[in-house]
């Protein structure tokens, strides 16, 4: 009985671990301070994001994961002449020796070029819009910041929510999931019955509010198999 409370106690708290709400990074622009919640250094590749963190680990005193940081880190960003750098990581005595280790060939001046990242980050303006309850969030209207290989290359605001005339409200979370499962209840639910597998699906809505597309998250061994299994699943 000892064991086993024991092993709900380890349970309990690794649960809470992984499902608290996590802190963000932080993005510079000139004199302002945003949070954003991307991560730009999970796009290193796997050799060189576990370089990073046993250099993280080596900065015993301040090493550690929280039940709002698991990652272990919160890094702060800066934009200058329209290009992204790692410019320090938040608690760490040892931040500039750390970026240093782990990225020798980009560093300069206590900053790091972070030439791995092609991809985006929001800086989100105005009121939540969409929480998945730890992490990632979606704002009405975001700020938009693209990148290719570092550099900035696009910035935009975006506006994720509009009101269409006889449009169903996303504000209203129970009402999409009735709308969504309404019209999945019309797939092809024998084939479904046939395949073992736990099954997953992007479903696009398209400008006028319907379901445009289907498409299935790859469960077979061929491309081929899987276009044709998310074609007969279309209404």
């Amino acid at each position: 009985m000892k064991k086993l409370f024991l092993i709900l106690i380890y349970l309990t708290f690794y649960t809470d671990l992984h499902a608290s709400p996590q802190s963000p990074d932080f993005l510079i622009i000139g004199k302002d301070t945003f949070s954003i919640y991307f991560l730009p250094l999970n796009q290193l590749d796997t050799n060189k994001l576990n370089e990073f963190y046993q250099n993280l680990k080596a900065d015993t005193l301040n090493y550690g994961i929280g039940l709002n940081l698991w990652r272990g880190y919160q890094a702060y960003w800066e934009i200058e002449d329209n290009k992204l750098y790692l410019v320090g990581l938040r608690g760490y005595r040892d931040s500039d020796l750390i970026m240093k280790a782990t990225f020798p060939d980009n560093y300069n001046n206590g900053r790091v070029f972070a030439n791995w990242f092609s991809s985006y980050l929001a800086i989100g303006k105005g009121k939540v819009l969409k929480w998945d309850g730890i992490f990632s969030r979606t704002n009405f209207k975001e700020e938009v910041f693209e990148f290719s290989n570092g550099i900035l290359t696009d910035r935009k605001t975006v506006y994720n929510y509009i009101d269409l005339d006889n449009g169903i409200s996303r504000l209203n979370r129970k009402v999409i999931t009735n709308t969504v499962f309404k019209e999945i209840r019309n797939l092809n639910w024998k084939k479904l019955s046939e395949c073992d597998c736990d099954d997953k699906y992007w479903i696009t809505i398209d400008e006028s509010g319907k379901i445009s597309d289907i498409e299935l998250v790859p469960v077979f061994d061929t491309k081929a198999e899987n276009d044709e299994y998310a074609e007969e699943l279309k209404p």
